[in-house]
């Protein structure tokens, strides 16, 4: 993502991106589905992270695009999930929905914090500096993109633990 986000900018960058993130969860989904019961039985290991995965194959569309976004915004492991997802009811749509819409943050930060890396490699290799503007800009970008992301990665903890404890009410 450094790379894409260093080479191509934002738009293309972030186009680039999403195209591969979309291939890259959208194949383990397919996959994992000629191993369903092996993951199933997998998952029952570890009844308490395989109760996350659960949440997002109940409800209808937008619950599960919600339960979705909310398991990637969150520390769950992508790959685990990217397998996992099939042993539930979670249908591709709000699969693959929801997995877009819960990494665009790390997305753009990705790409931000490529853009910054290539803008300090070039006055590096320039023998030049940063001027001061530069500096403020790109700190204040980057910190407002990390201290938001860990805002919405705290959040969307929260409101998983809410949707699971919900969940078990029900």
């Amino acid at each position: 993502m450094w790379i894409a986000g260093m080479s191509f900018g934002y738009f293309y960058g972030f186009l680039i991106i999403t195209a591969a993130m979309s291939i890259g969860m959208s194949l383990p989904f397919f996959i994992g589905s000629a191993f369903h019961s092996r993951i199933h039985r997998w998952l029952e290991r570890w009844p308490k992270k395989a109760a996350f995965v659960r949440l997002a194959g109940e409800g209808d569309w937008f619950h599960q695009f919600r339960a979705v976004a909310l398991l990637r915004i969150s520390p769950f492991p992508y790959i685990v999930f990217n397998y996992a997802s099939v042993a539930t009811n979670v249908k591709y749509g709000p699969y693959i929905a929801g997995s877009m819409a819960g990494t665009v943050h790390e997305t753009f930060l990705a790409i931000y914090s490529g853009n910054l890396l290539q803008s300090l490699a070039v006055a590096t290799t320039q023998g030049s500096f940063l001027s001061v503007d530069q500096i403020i800009y790109n700190g204040l970008g980057f910190s407002v993109a990390a201290v938001s992301t860990a805002a919405i990665t705290i959040y969307a903890k929260k409101a998983l633990q809410k949707l699971q404890a919900d969940d078990e009410l029900c």
